[in-house]
């Protein structure tokens, strides 16, 4: 009996195995697909930048299932389709590609070459020939692959459109727009962007209260009363006003003197009053050196000073007397008032002298908020002090707001000799970016 149960076993096992054995002769039943074959017409645009382009393939049997479409720029692979529709394939040049053929395959189907794609180049801005400006002014741009085509290249500055005007491979001409913020050039190439260098844009002005141009006259550009001149010699003749050739058209020319007495005057009055202001600004183009008196060594000729008396004025010195220096000086003294019961002038002494027979741009400010007087040559501060707390220029009259001339005529106190052009004033403490723009306005 356990004989017969053994033999039915073992014959089980064996019809088991038959079974399996049979079954993996016979085979799977799997079904293939046959894929059409991609048909593609040409790719465009045939050229561009590696990382960035992107090339569109046109033709028929692309289907539209990306992950199976490989594109290979001479053996790269892009490793970036973009999409695919069954008549169009979108895919970004690889970073790394190589000009050449362009290949394709989808699923199981490859095609050898689409067309030649060329990589070209990155365009590059290496500089610009100023680094601030106002709208309307012209940049020149320089670099390489900038092309041609006015229409394929764009600028802007910190993000604001500018316009092109004129272009070569190598040179844009480009005009600063309006509304423009300092920050970086960026010139975009075929829409392909490169940062270039910062750019600043000009600080806006305020209007001045006072404004001469000395176009021939001493009118007040902003309407107030016109200034008067007065020169007379020390025979007591009277001299006319004299205007040359300035910084921007016309300047005032003045003979200056050593030895300002009643009997040697020379100064412009400007209206009483204009400058008495807690905060305040005085801005000018200064061509020092008498051309009636060419070889003079005097002192502390004053550019302009304000105020009532010798002790009580505000004003910026061409120079002082020799224990200052030769550096110019910017002043605001008190003398027997109230608060300063005894003399004490403030002195921004200067770092730099102003140099004889040039063109400069000077200003002084002064703020009474923030406890300053500070001095600018060219736009650059050149020179500072700090005011004590109850230091403030409308605790005298400013009677006298001469140009060219102290507020008090002493001996050997001269008058300034030279040429002077923009004169303003300002109710307000410029700040560095405002003077400097003031002075950019007129800057060679």
């Amino acid at each position: 009996m356990k004989f017969a149960l053994k033999n039915i076993q073992f014959l089980s096992a064996i019809l088991v195995l038959a079974a399996v054995y049979a079954g993996c002769q016979k085979g799977p039943n799997i079904k293939t697909y046959t894929y059409p074959t991609a048909e593609p017409k040409g790719l465009f645009p045939d050229s561009g930048y590696a990382g960035f382009a992107e090339v569109v393939i046109n033709g028929e049997q692309f289907g539209d299932y990306k992950n199976a479409v490989k594109v290979f720029f001479n053996g790269i692979q892009a490793d970036t389709v973009l999409s695919c529709e069954d008549g169009k394939i979108v895919v970004r040049v690889p970073d790394d590609a190589i000009s050449g053929k362009v290949s394709l395959q989808v699923w199981t189907n490859t095609i050898d070459s689409v067309g030649d794609f060329r990589v070209v180049p990155f365009p590059i801005v290496k500089a610009a020939n100023k680094d601030i400006g106002l709208p309307g002014e012209t940049v020149e741009i320089t670099g390489t692959g900038f092309g041609s085509d006015l229409t394929k290249v764009k600028v802007a500055f910190n993000g604001t459109p500018a316009t092109v005007t004129d272009i070569t491979d190598t040179l844009l001409n480009v005009t600063l727009p309006q509304g423009f913020s300092s920050g970086s050039i960026v010139v975009y190439v075929n829409d392909y962007p490169v940062t270039g260098p910062l750019f600043r844009a000009v600080a806006t002005l305020p209007n001045p209260v006072y404004w001469l141009s000395f176009e021939n006259n001493l009118t007040d550009k902003m309407g107030g009363a016109a200034a008067t001149y007065t020169y007379v010699t020390g025979d007591g003749t009277a001299k006319p006003i004299r205007y040359v050739a300035g910084k921007n058209g016309l300047a005032v020319s003045l003979s200056g003197t050593g030895n300002r007495k009643a009997s040697n005057n020379q100064f412009i009055a400007c209206q009483p009053q204009v400058s008495k202001y807690k905060e305040v600004s005085v801005t000018a183009w200064v061509n020092w050196g008498s051309l009636d008196y060419p070889d003079s060594a005097w002192y502390q000729e004053p550019v302009f000073d304000f105020g009532q008396a010798r002790g009580l004025r505000m004003a910026l010195m061409t120079r002082m007397q020799a224990n200052k220096g030769p550096n110019m000086v910017g002043r605001l003294i008190f003398e027997k008032i109230d608060s300063f019961p005894s003399n004490t002038p403030f002195d921004a002494t200067c770092n730099t002298a102003l140099k004889r027979f040039e063109w400069h741009h000077v200003a002084m400010t002064i703020s009474t908020a923030n406890h300053l007087l500070i001095v600018y040559l060219d736009g650059s501060e050149i020179g500072r002090v700090v005011l004590a707390n109850a230091a403030d220029p409308t605790l005298f009259n400013h009677n006298k707001v001469y140009i060219g001339a102290p507020t008090n005529g002493v001996a050997n106190e001269p008058a300034y000799g030279g040429l002077i052009d923009e004169f303003e004033i300002f109710n307000q403490a410029l700040s560095p970016d405002q003077v400097f723009a003031d002075f950019y306005k007129n800057k060679p």
